[in-house]
C-alpha cells in the first residue's frame, strides 16, 4: 500500500493543482455560482481522483505488494504467475520475465559445468587410487625392504588426500548419499587405528584407545569413519613425533555420548581457532606443515551438521589440541 501511495503521489498533487486551477478560473468568470457550489465542486473532483485510484489500486495491487519486499531476482517466479492489468506493471513483468529465463538459462548452465568437473574429478581419483592399491599391495610384499615404511605411508598418505577430494566433491550431494543406523563406536574407532598404523609408527605416536563397549550412536557409518580419520590424521600430523600419545575416547557423558581425540602437539594459537573450520583456512601451522589444505577440518564441521552431531575444539599452544564431537541424547541406542 505505501509503495501504491509513492507511485501516486503526482497524480494526487497534479489533480489538486487541476482543482485549484479550475476553482481559480470559474471563479473569475463567475463568482456567485462558483461560491455556491463550491461543496459539490470538491464532492465531484474527489470522487473522480478515488475511481481513478481504485481502478490503479485493483489492477496493481498484487505487483505493488511484491515489489514492496525487495524481492531477490530468485523470487521473480511468483511476480510472473501474477495477472497485472497495470500498462506499467506489464511492461515491467515482461522484462522481468525474459531476466529470469536468462537467470535460468545460466543456472542450468552452472549446474551442468559443476556436475560435469564433480564426475571428472570423482573419475580421477578413483583412476589414481587404483595404481594406488596395486603399489599398497606391493609394498606388503616387500616389507622387509629397505625404504618399505616410507613407501607405505607416503602411500597412506596420497590416499588420504584424494579420499578428501573425493568427499569435498560428494559434500553438495550428501542428503543423497547417507544412510543413518546405529554405529557401535568400539569397532570403528579401531578400524581407523589400524589403518592408520603405518603412520603413527613412522611419526613415533602411540594411539591410546578408551572405548567404552556397549557405546553406540545413530550415524551413518561412512561419513563418521571419514570424520575419526581426519581427526586422527590431523593429530598425527600436527603431533611432531617425539614419543607423544594420542588419545580416543568414546563413552556416555551424562545425557549426552561423546567422541574426543587429544593431541600432545603443537597446538592452535589463540587467533587462529575461531577460523580452524572455515574452507582453505590454514593459519600459522598451515605454514609451518606444508601438507596442511584447510580443507580437512572443514569437512568434519560440514558432515557434522548434516548428521546434526556437535563438534568443538580446544587448544593450546605447545599443549596440544582435544575435538570433541557430541552426539545428541536421542543417538543413545
Amino acid at each position: 500500500m505505501k509503495l501504491f501511495v509513492k507511485d501516486n503521489i503526482p497524480y494526487i498533487v497534479l489533480h489538486v493543482m487541476q482543482f485549484i486551477f479550475l476553482y481559480s478560473t470559474f471563479r473569475w468568470l463567475d463568482a456567485d455560482v462558483v461560491e455556491g457550489n463550491i461543496v459539490y465542486l470538491f464532492l465531484v473532483s474527489l470522487f473522480m481522483l478515488i475511481i481513478y485510484l481504485t481502478f490503479r489500486y485493483v489492477a496493481g495491487h498484487s505487483g505493488y505488494k511484491w515489489l514492496s519486499k525487495i524481492p531477490d531476482l530468485k523470487d521473480a517466479k511468483t511476480f510472473l504467475q501474477m495477472d497485472v492489468a497495470s500498462p506499467l506493471l506489464y511492461a515491467f513483468k515482461k522484462g522481468l520475465g525474459r531476466q529470469y529465463q536468462l537467470m535460468q538459462s545460466e543456472r542450468e548452465r552452472s549446474i551442468q559445468e559443476k556436475q560435469e568437473l564433480i564426475d571428472f574429478m570423482n573419475r580421477f581419483v578413483h583412476l589414481l587410487k587404483t595404481p594406488l592399491s596395486a603399489l599398497h599391495l606391493i609394498v606388503q610384499d616387500r616389507e622387509d625392504s629397505d625404504g618399505a615404511e616410507e613407501m607405505q605411508v607416503e602411500i597412506v598418505r596420497m590416499e588420504y588426500q584424494l579420499n578428501m577430494i573425493l568427499t569435498l566433491s560428494r559434500l553438495s550431494s550428501f542428503r543423497q548419499d547417507f544412510y543413518i543406523q546405529k554405529v557401535s563406536m568400539k569397532p570403528l574407532v579401531f578400524e581407523v587405528i589400524n589403518e592408520l598404523k603405518s603412520h603413527f609408527i613412522h611419526h613415533h605416536l602411540f594411539p591410546s584407545a578408551d572405548v567404552h563397549g556397549d557405546v553406540a550412536v545413530l550415524s551413518d557409518r561412512k561419513w563418521l569413519k571419514f570424520v575419526v580419520v581426519q581427526l586422527l590424521t590431523n593429530a598425527i600430523r600436527y603431533s611432531d613425533g617425539g614419543n607423544r600419545h594420542i588419545k580416543i575416547f568414546a563413552g556416555r557423558e551424562g545425557e549426552y555420548i561423546t567422541l574426543t581425540v587429544k593431541d600432545e602437539g603443537v597446538g592452535i594459537s589463540p587467533q587462529d581457532l575461531p577460523r580452524v573450520f572455515d574452507l582453505y583456512f590454514t593459519g600459522a601451522n598451515g605454514r609451518k606443515f606444508g601438507e596442511s589444505t584447510g580443507i580437512g577440518l572443514y569437512l568434519v564441521r560440514k558432515i557434522c551438521d548434516e548428521l546434526s552431531h556437535r563438534v568443538s575444539i580446544k587448544s593450546f599452544l605447545g599443549v596440544g589440541t582435544e575435538i570433541e564431537i557430541r552426539f545428541s541424547s536421542y543417538n543413545h541406542p
